[in-house]
């Protein structure tokens, strides 16, 4: 199923399509590149009952959002506006130390990564929403998003390169294997107090 803008009315999800043009994508990719301050350990991520990881993605670079905020902060007013004033959360920040995830999906190895849940390890906070940005800059196969809501549901809209969603963090949720080109994303956690 794809989501559009118009049917987030149970806002469980909110959809920008296009958000970024090519070059933007390009842009915000090779800023990623040339300025990241560190790659995430492998051993982090989701696992599941059997404690074995969930994500098999090739590169995880780290970089702040001080650092990057200029090239996303216009989608990144939006999402907090629409976390606030449309879901109801209470939400932190954003704050320039905060750490984004760029995630690069190879068809190499055929990245994935399993259903999951994104949560905070921190006593002091909840994260409220994902924000998955898009940044492809080629065209690649697999890969879709699905989160889970009384059942599997891809949006398609998101495999357009230059899409963003937001969604609640506490859906499961995946990514498919991707089976040709590469599949570049930028995530970030929106968090909160905890919820009580």
């Amino acid at each position: 199923m794809m989501t559009t803008r118009e049917d987030t009315a149970d806002w469980k999800w909110y959809f920008w399509p296009n958000r970024f043009n090519q070059e933007q994508c390009l842009d915000i990719g090779n800023f990623i590149s040339n300025n990241f301050i560190g790659i995430e350990d492998s051993e982090l991520g989701a696992r599941g009952n059997d404690g074995l990881p969930k994500k098999k993605i090739s590169s995880v670079k780290n970089i702040s959002y001080g650092q990057i905020k200029h090239l996303i902060n216009p989608l990144v007013d939006d999402a907090f506006y629409y976390a606030n004033n449309k879901f109801g959360y209470l939400t932190n920040g954003p704050h320039n130390m905060e750490w984004l995830n760029f995630n690069i999906y190879s068809s190499d190895s055929k990245d994935t990564y399993d259903w999951h849940v994104d949560e905070s390890n921190n006593s002091q906070e909840d994260i409220k929403l994902t924000l998955l940005m898009n940044l492809s800059t080629a065209p690649y196969t697999g890969g879709e998003f699905q989160t889970w809501v009384h059942d599997e549901q891809t949006h398609l809209g998101f495999s357009t390169p230059g899409s963003a969603i937001m969604f609640k963090s506490h859906l499961p949720h995946r990514v498919l294997p991707v089976t040709s080109g590469t599949r570049k994303s930028l995530t970030m956690f929106i968090t909160g107090p905890r919820f009580r």
